[in-house]
């Protein structure tokens, strides 16, 4: 085996590697939760988040409403109950009555206004919930696949890299060094085929002479793009 076939084959093992690491990553990435998945979770979030700003709201107005009547009728009660004779003290507290009373109407209309907001914002939770646990059944079906996915993806590579030590292992050290140099810079793409006398790395014509120094096994390059020629099929 010539020293071009074993950094082709290494170069295989190098690709395989980059493909299954790049799809490890996708899969992991998915697996925190697939874009359709987050925004059901997300609109559930924001429909439970606004009802609950309503409720707070409404229980805020209400205990506000409880005050006022409360002050409301603690000032009948001593209006009406006879100890009160001083005539400017009883203008004072029907007056302070009608300001609470008055008061009182503008929080029970602000209060009926939220009561029609939070029949809508209860309207959209449910439709929320019911994406959301459309969703949610969804990813537990597909996560399964993944997750083995995910494994199987983590064996093979276990087993790449092993096989990737062992043939980078029988390549001389300047070779590997070359070939690690040019495949950073060529996008991993080390070593090219030819069809015929084409370089299928960059589709330029390779010359007759560095075709017949390949095929004897020499470390023969493509003229257009530098990489080693691999003259077989």
């Amino acid at each position: 085996m010539t020293q071009v076939h074993q950094l082709y084959q290494l170069q295989e093992t190098d690709l395989e590697i980059r493909d299954k690491k790049q799809r490890l990553g996708e899969v992991l990435q998915t697996l925190k939760g697939p874009p359709w998945l987050l925004q059901a979770r997300a609109e559930l979030d924001t429909a439970v988040s606004s009802l609950n700003s309503l409720q707070n709201q409404r229980n805020t107005l209400n205990l506000e409403l409880q005050s006022l009547r409360s002050k409301a009728n603690s000032s009948e009660t001593r209006l009406y109950s006879g100890k009160v004779v001083n005539t400017k003290e009883m203008s004072d507290l029907q007056h302070e009555i009608e300001s609470l009373n008055q008061r009182a109407a503008g929080i029970e209309d602000q209060v009926l206004e939220l009561m029609l907001l939070m029949e809508e914002a209860e309207t959209q939770k449910n439709e929320a919930t019911a994406v959301a646990a459309k969703a949610e059944e969804r990813w537990q079906h597909e996560s399964v696949d993944l997750e083995a996915e995910k494994t199987e993806l983590a064996v093979r590579l276990n087993r790449l890299l092993q096989r990737r030590q062992e043939q980078a292992s029988v390549v001389d050290a300047a070779s590997l060094r070359e070939y690690e140099q040019l495949a950073k810079k060529k996008g991993g793409t080390a070593v090219t085929r030819i069809r015929v006398d084409m370089c299928l790395g960059c589709r330029m014509t390779v010359s007759a002479n560095n075709i017949k120094q390949a095929r004897e096994g020499k470390k023969a390059y493509c003229g257009g793009c530098g990489r080693i020629i691999y003259p077989y099929d």
